[in-house]
């Protein structure tokens, strides 16, 4: 009776050393950091519990000589893991959070990598550039003749 008690109380603090894991989803295969770090698409274990960043750049073409995708913008989001116990119930957190796992699951939590489309269109802004082209030239001859 004692063994099988002991492998009980084995088993259940075994399950509370693993945490939520977070689930990133990339269909668009975009370069993306989680909290600064390179990231690859897949599941990865959460050390802490609070709020992650997941940052997105536009990916570019599939060769080498392809050109920067200037119609999306790089894009950030907060994903949230939620504790599964308050803090501060420190003798009772334990037995309060396989309480909660056993009764809600591991709490994973699911993040989608995209970025969003350009405010602007690119032929836009290449055209504003343009109609000021002439405006920042006279400045410079103007700062050239007064020198």
């Amino acid at each position: 009776m004692a063994l099988r008690t002991s492998r009980l109380v084995v088993a259940a603090l075994g399950a509370a050393c693993t945490g939520p894991s977070l689930h990133v989803d990339n269909p668009g295969d975009h370069p993306f950091f989680v909290d600064g770090v390179e990231a690859k698409a897949g599941t990865r274990s959460f050390r802490y519990y609070g709020t992650t960043r997941v940052d997105a750049l536009p990916a570019d073409g599939k060769d080498r000589m392809a050109r920067p995708d200037w119609s999306h913008r790089p894009t950030s989001q907060m994903v949230e893991v939620p504790h599964p116990a308050t803090p501060w119930l420190f003798p009772l957190d334990l037995p309060l959070e396989l309480l909660s796992r056993v009764f809600h699951g591991r709490g994973d939590v699911t993040a989608v990598v995209g970025v969003e489309p350009s405010a602007t269109p690119p032929s836009t802004a290449t055209e504003t550039s343009n109609l000021e082209l002439a405006a920042m030239a006279e400045r410079a001859r103007t700062a050239r003749i007064s020198r």
